[in-house]
């Protein structure tokens, strides 16, 4: 069973604001690559294709939030931390941890995705038990990881 994973990403000059400084949405589409990264480290797909005989579920999310404390750059190299959080019979719940390389924490956010199974009827979306197959491969993070982490010190307010 796993609770974290961890990639690296390079800030893209397109992800960048006219300031520089790494506009907030890209946030949420580097915590979605790291849930899919944990997901294939799993033998898993957040793209849950129909076959041997099991039914198809996705992951909408319900939440999502980040809390930003530095900014990071065109180039910087910064490194996803994802920690379950919680698992309920329906919903996985995620921590994400942006640290800088010089292993100062960035941003912090959290994603609360539902297993839901699409009703071949009306096509209408409807939470679901997570599958076994998913559930037995999956566990919440030690209290000890999930404990608050924040920056030393007051706020970083300069930009570089």
């Amino acid at each position: 069973m796993s609770h974290r994973f961890e990639i690296t990403e390079r800030v893209q000059f397109s992800e960048t604001d006219m300031a520089g400084i790494v506009h907030f949405s890209n946030f949420y589409r580097y915590m979605e690559r790291a849930e899919h990264g944990f997901f294939r480290s799993l033998g898993l797909s957040v793209i849950d294709p129909a076959h041997h005989g099991h039914e198809r579920v996705g992951w909408p999310r319900v939440h999502a939030s980040c809390e930003f404390f530095l900014p990071l750059f065109f180039e910087d190299e910064v490194r996803i931390e994802l920690l379950v959080e919680e698992v309920r019979s329906k919903v996985i719940r995620y921590l994400f941890r942006f640290w800088r390389m010089d292993s100062e924490l960035a941003a912090e956010g959290r994603v609360t995705a539902a297993c839901v199974r699409k009703d071949p009827t009306t096509g209408k979306m409807k939470a679901v038990s997570i599958p076994d197959r998913i559930r037995h491969k999956v566990e919440a993070a030690p209290a000890s990881l999930l404990a608050a982490v924040r920056p030393k010190g007051p706020p970083n307010n300069s930009l570089r």
